[in-house]
């Protein structure tokens, strides 16, 4: 809805912080929030720049929509 996109992937220009997300996803807190994006980072499948994320694999999340 927010993305953009640019030659490395989708660039979110919305700026965000790990507790925005915990609200927006439901998630009780943002220790939760912090593994998952760890997580998705080292297994780049996203960036984070200045509280902006840039989605690398679209299709990789995709699988977790329905």
């Amino acid at each position: 809805m927010f993305g953009i996109q640019t030659q490395k992937g989708i660039f979110i220009d919305l700026q965000v912080t790990n507790e925005d997300i915990a609200n927006f996803c439901g998630i009780t807190t943002r220790n939760s929030v912090n593994r998952v994006i760890r997580g998705l980072k080292e297994k780049h499948i996203i960036q984070v720049k200045n509280n902006r994320i840039i989605v690398l694999d679209m299709d990789y999340l995709k699988q977790f929509t329905k």
